[in-house]
């Protein structure tokens, strides 16, 4: 499909896609920044994030560039998450378009959250489904450094902004209505209920059950290949094994998100 040029017909069947497979790919794409908000846009409102650096000129795309992956230390996607889960409503979907690659390495690997509930015993489906849990955006990005969007005043009243949300960790997708697991290993804190050494425990039981392979895929990027998954029963990791520059741009979907 050429995604600056589609049509009703093909939209449809690309939405539908997603909701089947979770992530979908597409290359050579080499559309430019307003295509790829247009195509966004078809799925609903775009997110502005408050403080990840946008494109020039692009307040709607996210402009992700690291020049050395082995030497970030930050550890801003290289670890089990989905996007903006600190927030009340985190979105629908991202769309991701890769506009600079290293020649080897850079991988993005997805997590399927639906399998990862299934395969779970029922006992624990029991007790999880009871269990609710913080996720709070300092977790992450407390320890940066301030050199991004508006400065550090502005980093900081984000911050002061955006207190923890409480999500239940066996969530209902609101289009398929099938259950999942729903934890970020990027932003949850802690279980709401238990003591820290419970909470800890559990949480780190279900971090280790969503590194098991058979609930995952792996995309090889190309310039110009995209990338777009629903944030909803997903959760990516960024593999940081690369030493030449990678950029890539991101368009963020609201919506409907769950029951």
């Amino acid at each position: 499909a050429d995604l600056a040029n589609l049509t009703d017909e093909v939209f449809a069947e690309i939405k539908q896609a997603l909701l089947d497979n979770l992530v979908i790919f597409f290359r050579n794409q080499p559309i430019t920044p307003e295509q790829q908000i247009a195509f966004g846009k078809r799925f609903g409102e775009l997110h502005i994030h408050p403080f990840i650096p946008n494109l020039e000129g692009y307040d709607e795309i996210i402009r992700l560039k690291v020049q050395d992956g082995s030497k970030d230390t930050l550890r801003l996607a290289n670890a089990w998450h989905e996007d903006l889960s600190y927030t009340d409503d985190p979105p629908l979907a991202a769309i991701l378009r890769a506009v600079e690659v290293p020649s080897r390495g850079g991988d993005t690997m997805w997590v399927n959250l639906y399998k990862a509930y299934d395969t779970l015993s029922d006992r624990m489906k029991d007790i999880l489904g009871d269990l609710s849990a913080w996720h709070d955006v300092t977790k992450t990005y407390r320890r940066q450094d301030l050199q991004r969007k508006g400065g550090a005043e502005q980093y900081w009243k984000t911050f002061t902004t955006t207190p923890p949300t409480l999500h239940p960790i066996v969530r209902t997708h609101p289009e398929t209505g099938r259950k999942l697991l729903y934890v970020s290993e990027l932003t949850t804190t802690h279980i709401e209920g238990l003591n820290e050494n419970e909470s800890d425990a559990l949480l780190g039981m279900l971090f280790r059950h969503l590194d098991w392979k058979e609930l995952q895929c792996r995309f090889y990027w190309e310039k110009d290949s995209i990338a777009m998954w629903d944030n909803r029963c997903t959760a990516h990791y960024a593999v940081r094994d690369y030493t030449e520059p990678r950029e890539m741009h991101r368009v963020t979907v609201l919506g409907e998100t769950f029951a």
